[in-house]
């Protein structure tokens, strides 16, 4: 609400009017509430706009106090006489101090205090781990690290500065490593305080259950128990991981986490973090669903003796060529809306499973794009001089080139041919009877929030490269992180 004067071309006559702005169809119009009169000179103008102030706050009071939903403001806040239009005048370093008075050798920064992220984060670590430790000084130094990790992620020796120049607050790097030690012992807690605040929020919706795999890479090449080579999903083939397997709900919050050796295979851990997990929590009645890593005779038989419903990405090109072939057959496909896009899908059986396959064009064109760009590079380096072998080393580029009897490397159009019938496809094989494929695919595609919340905690919250190197304190590392993820969904 507002006072506006408005003018007449070629003529002294102005229009006071109280008007506010409104929303018409997207576009935003005044609306005249009240006309208050003309004013033929200066005089007159400021005497009705002095009374059309008035008026204005007399009937934004009246509003306020009608109002279904009260102001967390008084009724009297509004003042439309002193108040004017625009912007607030930027204030310069000049308004609050003359610059002859302003000596540089003689400012000092005295402290520096972060304090927002203890006002929100804070009051959310207190309500889900405050039962963790019975003494006040472990907990007061864990929140600190994991607040600290929050706002600025960093090595522990660094988070001890920051949290002192930043934060200010004191903690001894022993008492943190002292805390980490002890927090080891508690990981389990961790966990299930976690679950239950999960399951806490969203009740009715603990049935879906988002599985997938990553690994966290040291700055170390020293093997040990816990730390070891082996695929890295970071492309960090020179250094120790760990691998990490998360589970989320289709919200993206987490239901637990498993810290495996470095050289554990990726189809492996799921059957290793439903045992970990079914000694923590129950989980029978929620579907598991992973991508094409989980695709294993042994996963599917593991969820199929605990009666566990799942979605699983299908590796197409490894079913049986018998079965291929009835996934090439158009006519076992029938158009469709998926995620409101127009798709092709077809239904077939596998080993007492439906296997639902899709056909996207986006994606077709999208799996053409990728294909173009490595055949672009290996045309480029097959040109050059010297030994391109060095270059034909993964499996992705393998697969499109082939070696002539002089052991020449060139591009293999047979290999390129067939790969394009595949452009497009997507399988997921599941045991869920009585679901729509429409409606499995769709709870499919909630995979994404897995691979966010692995994103969020590698990149924003910084979980590798990881520093420790005792077992101990590499579990409590992650904890911390995970603590700390869970306060970053949760804001």
């Amino acid at each position: 609400m507002f006072v506006r004067v408005k003018t007449t071309p070629n003529s002294p006559r102005k229009s006071i009017q109280i008007c506010e702005n409104v929303r018409v169809n997207g576009k935003v119009k005044q609306k005249i509430l009240r006309y208050i009169g003309i004013a033929m000179n200066e005089r007159e103008e400021e005497k009705l706009k002095d009374l059309a102030a008035e008026t204005a706050s007399i009937m934004q009071t009246e509003r306020v106090n009608e109002a279904k939903q009260k102001s967390l403001f008084s009724a009297d806040a509004g003042d439309f006489k002193n108040k004017k239009a625009g912007r607030p005048k930027r204030k310069n370093l000049k308004d609050i101090l003359p610059p002859e008075d302003v000596r540089l050798n003689e400012i000092i920064e005295e402290c520096r205090i972060i304090e927002g992220v203890y006002d929100v984060a804070g009051i959310m670590f207190d309500e889900l781990y405050a039962p963790l430790f019975s003494g006040k000084k472990p907990l007061k130094i864990l929140k600190d690290i994991v607040l600290a990790r929050l706002e600025s992620p960093a090595s522990k020796h660094r988070t001890q500065k920051n949290l002192e120049k930043y934060f200010g607050k004191s903690h001894d790097l022993d008492a943190i490593y002292r805390m980490m030690d002890n927090l080891f012992e508690k990981i389990d807690d961790v966990k299930k305080l976690t679950f239950l605040k999960t399951k806490s929020l969203f009740p009715e919706k603990l049935d879906l259950l988002l599985f997938d795999v990553t690994t966290l890479y040291f700055e170390s090449t020293n093997v040990d128990d816990l730390r070891n080579f082996g695929y890295s999903k970071d492309h960090r083939f020179n250094t120790t991981q760990v691998v990490l397997a998360l589970a989320t709900n289709q919200d993206g919050l987490p239901i637990g986490y498993e810290l495996f050796e470095g050289n554990k295979a990726e189809v492996k851990t799921l059957c290793a973090a439903i045992d970990s997990w079914k000694k923590l929590f129950s989980i029978n009645a929620v579907c598991f669903v992973g991508d094409r890593a989980m695709f294993t005779k042994d996963n599917i038989a593991l969820l199929e003796e605990h009666n566990y419903k799942y979605i699983i990405a299908a590796k197409l090109k490894v079913l049986p060529k018998t079965l291929q072939s009835k996934l090439f057959d158009e006519n076992n496909y029938h158009p469709g809306l998926l995620n409101n896009t127009l798709a092709w899908t077809g239904e077939f059986n596998y080993e007492n499973s439906r296997l639902i396959v899709s056909y996207k064009t986006q994606r077709a064109i999208k799996d053409k794009k990728e294909r173009d760009q490595i055949l672009q590079k290996i045309e480029k380096t097959i040109g050059k001089k010297g030994n391109p072998h060095k270059f034909i080393t993964n499996a992705g580029v393998k697969k499109y080139v082939t070696k002539d009897a002089n052991a020449a490397i060139t591009i293999d159009e047979n290999k390129i041919a067939q790969a394009e019938r595949w452009d497009g496809l997507h399988g997921v094989i599941t045991n869920i009877k009585d679901d729509s494929a429409a409606s499995i695919i769709a709870r499919y595609s909630r995979l994404w929030v897995i691979e966010e919340s692995f994103r969020v905690n590698k990149h924003t919250l910084q979980m590798r490269p990881i520093f420790h190197w005792k077992e101990k304190r590499i579990h409590a590392h992650i904890a911390i992180c995970y603590m700390t993820c869970i306060s970053f969904d949760l804001i």
